[in-house]
């Protein structure tokens, strides 16, 4: 007699090995796609507590073996793609950027970015940003809120119908209600069947990519900007949950997932609408008047509402899709990574429960499974209007049948197949040959969340200062604060970056007043203006809410340049305390183990950086002292408006030196002269990354060429000029010839 003991892996079977109980029984073991063990036995003869212990430790070690490498493959991708935090902050960044973006109320459109960004995903040329053009200048209608239609029209806003009765599942028609005058862009894309009159996608989609020369990519524009696909969509927004799509959120609502208060957000964002017809030609007459129904934000909320490991296998999928079957599939379009999304949706909503790392391995593989299913019958449900198929007109014929046999192929190759994958192949050849190594892993990434989330929060808040601070003026400056203080305390995103940037934009905007007391811009103003200037700059510096030390800087290069030495002195001497006692990062380079010192006596990470990040000191032609104009202006020759960058440490020295040579006070000159000169000397780098030595060597030179020492500043000058950093290269020349010395 003998008994049959299973690792149930699904379908295809390995025999892994057979165990001689006695004489009259043999246990064989075969391992399948899943990792569930299924023991179901027969025999009588062989149920002693002995064997069943020997049999139950035989099948635990080749589970729990699978269970490492799920762990291990789980952590592996999870590296490749971004911790939990750093997901989130990615997220962060493209919801603050969503709320300032539509701050103006002018603007005829809303611009939400989609993609795979916004998703959380930052897997170089493969990760995209869509930008959605909202009109605001118009509004859609579902046939039960119709009634509505002389509310909108009150306000002069245009009012249109959605019609999906007469359209492919997944689309719809867009009918005029009200007069289209407030809107000629709608205006010129009418078009009259029978007793009424439909707004045309197809003209919409031609008007819309007239305005670019960016190649038309369905609804949208494609551009590429520093390698990513930018895809611009114009679209139409409707308020309310379209009645095709009303199945989603009674399955939403019986399975639980996502949460009822995501899914009444998800129902009051309504849906888009953006101008591509279907391919599956139910209505032939009314193709050119389809708009797809699109639920982007739907699907974003979705993706947001997702633990990691259900993220970390969506990502999993589009990496094997873009480094694996694409590839092989000659850059035919077949399947995409919208595919990947429904597939994981499908899988959440039919599978919700086990998704963890242990399990993270089979997850993968049921969806992988799945796709193969849709590939086979030719058939993938669009997750909101399932009667939508998404491979209509794509996946047949040849095309699908080479496609599926190349998933076949794959799939039949077994977890293995992931080791095609080029940017996991080094750690998962590792992770598969001895699983017994994720035991000693750990995942690195998360144990400096708190380096991480600071470091983040700083590029968050300079990008978003970039966007929409760095270009502007004063007056429109003013403007833009007033919008994100706003919408800060509303605002869902983090508010540490959000005063970060504040503070980044008074900076600039005190910076601003301030160019004013520079004598080569100066010449032409009224002192009165130039004094009123300069006191609504200092004014906005010390009453800012949150006060960085980026602020004492602006401040001090002020005192300086306006002739107040002592003031500068004791503001100098203020800072450099706190600058040496709590610096945690200068720009880009955190350090870590002060970090997590200060957390570790509960320090929270938003008063870390109000009170403790520094970063490098700009200079350009229009803010730069009297001293650094060479520079500067060499600079701007160099690079066309270049800045010079200038670590804090040494550029407080600098000034405290220039300060007590015009005030005589030679010694102490000396005294701050020979720190300066052991900061630079002697530094192993914790202090003056390698990108700041150029300026520091120059800034040296200048002060010992100051001090008399002609053969030191020489020495420095020749260092500046060896840095390859050095964008400056003419000025240190000159410095060099001024010395008069060989």
């Amino acid at each position: 007699m003998s008994g049959c003991y299973t690792l149930d892996y699904n379908k295809r079977e390995q025999r892994v090995s057979s165990l001689q109980l006695s004489k009259q029984s043999t246990v064989t073991f075969r391992t399948f796609k899943n990792r569930r063990v299924i023991v179901s036995h027969g025999c009588k003869h062989c149920c002693s507590h002995l064997k069943l212990q020997s049999i139950t430790m035989a099948a635990a070690t080749v589970c729990d073996n699978v269970s490492l490498i799920s762990k291990g493959l789980y952590m592996a991708v999870s590296v490749e793609i971004g911790s939990e935090s750093i997901v989130k902050i990615r997220r962060q960044k493209y919801e603050i950027h969503d709320l300032l973006g539509n701050c103006d109320s002018t603007e005829e459109h809303t611009h939400i970015q989609s993609g795979s960004r916004p998703e959380g995903f930052e897997l170089g040329t493969s990760s995209d940003v869509d930008t959605v053009f909202v009109d605001r200048k118009a509004i859609v209608l579902t046939h039960s809120t119709i009634t509505m239609a002389r509310y909108y029209s009150k306000l002069s806003i245009p009012v249109l119908l959605m019609e999906t009765e007469h359209a492919s599942p997944g689309y719809t028609l867009v009918k005029i209600v009200t007069s289209m005058t407030n809107n000629v862009g709608l205006k010129k894309a009418l078009v009259v069947k029978g007793k009424d009159t439909y707004v045309s996608s197809e003209l919409i989609r031609e008007s819309f990519n007239a305005i670019s020369t960016s190649v038309c990519h369905g609804p949208c524009q494609t551009s590429t900007v520093l390698g990513l696909d930018r895809d611009h969509v114009y679209a139409l927004h409707c308020p309310f949950w379209p009645k095709r799509a009303v199945n989603f959120i009674r399955r939403s609502l019986h399975i639980g997932w996502p949460s009822y208060d995501v899914l009444t957000d998800i129902c009051k964002d309504g849906c888009l609408l953006v101008p591509i017809n279907s391919k599956q030609q139910h209505y032939s007459d009314t193709l050119d008047l389809e708009w797809r129904i699109s639920f982007s934000r739907a699907e974003k909320k979705l993706i947001h509402s997702m633990n990691h490991c259900q993220f970390v296998c969506y990502g999993l999928l589009k990496l094997f899709l873009n480094e694996v079957i694409k590839p092989k599939l000659n850059n035919e379009d077949l399947l995409s990574s919208y595919v990947m999304k429904t597939a994981v949706f499908w899988e959440m909503s039919e599978n919700p429960n086990g998704w963890s790392p242990q399990n993270f391995l089979s997850k993968f593989w049921q969806g992988f499974r799945r796709i193969i299913n849709w590939v086979e019958v030719g058939y993938c449900p669009n997750y909101f209007i399932p009667e939508n198929d998404m491979f209509y007109g794509k996946i047949c014929g040849e095309m699908q049948t080479h496609l599926l046999g190349l998933l076949r192929d794959h799939y039949f190759d077994g977890y293995k197949c992931l080791l095609h994958c080029s940017s996991l192949n080094e750690t998962l050849s590792i992770i598969f040959a001895k699983p017994q190594i994720c035991n000693m892993l750990s995942h690195k990434e998360e144990c400096n969340v708190p380096v991480s989330m600071i470091e983040k929060e700083r590029l968050l808040a300079i990008f978003l200062f970039d966007i929409y601070f760095n270009t502007a003026d004063t007056e429109q400056i003013k403007d833009m604060l007033k919008n994100i203080l706003t919408l800060s305390p509303r605002s869902v995103v983090s508010s540490c970056a959000i005063r970060l940037c504040v503070n980044l934009a008074l900076q600039a905007y005190a910076e601003g007043l301030f160019m004013y007391s520079n004598p080569i811009y100066a010449l032409d103003l009224e002192n009165k203006c130039e004094y009123g200037d300069r006191k609504e700059a200092i004014n906005i510096l010390c009453k800012a809410k949150t006060f960085l030390f980026a602020n004492f800087f602006v401040l001090i290069k002020h005192s300086f340049m306006t002739g107040n030495f002592r003031k500068t002195i004791e503001m100098i001497h203020y800072v450099q305390h706190k600058v040496k006692s709590r610096t945690i990062m200068y720009d880009w380079n955190p350090d870590e183990e002060l970090i997590i010192t200060l957390l570790q006596k509960g320090m929270s990470h938003d008063a870390l950086i109000q009170s403790s990040v520094v970063s490098r000191v700009t200079m350009d032609s229009f803010t730069s002292i009297e001293e650094l104009n060479l520079e500067c202006m060499a600079m701007d020759e160099n690079t066309g408006g270049g800045q010079l960058y200038i670590h804090p440490l040494v550029f407080l020295n600098f000034l405290l030196i220039l300060c007590y040579t015009k005030l005589g006070e030679n010694h102490r000159r000396d005294d701050v002269l020979h720190e300066l000169n052991s900061l630079l000397y002697h530094d192993d780098g914790h202090h003056i990354g390698d990108t700041d030595m150029a300026v520091s060597w120059e800034i040296l030179g200048i002060c010992q060429q100051l001090g008399g020492d002609r053969p030191g500043a020489l020495q420095s000058y020749k260092h500046a000029l060896d840095d390859e950093c050095n964008e400056f290269e003419q000025a240190t020349l000159c410095r060099i010839e001024s010395l008069g010395v060989s």
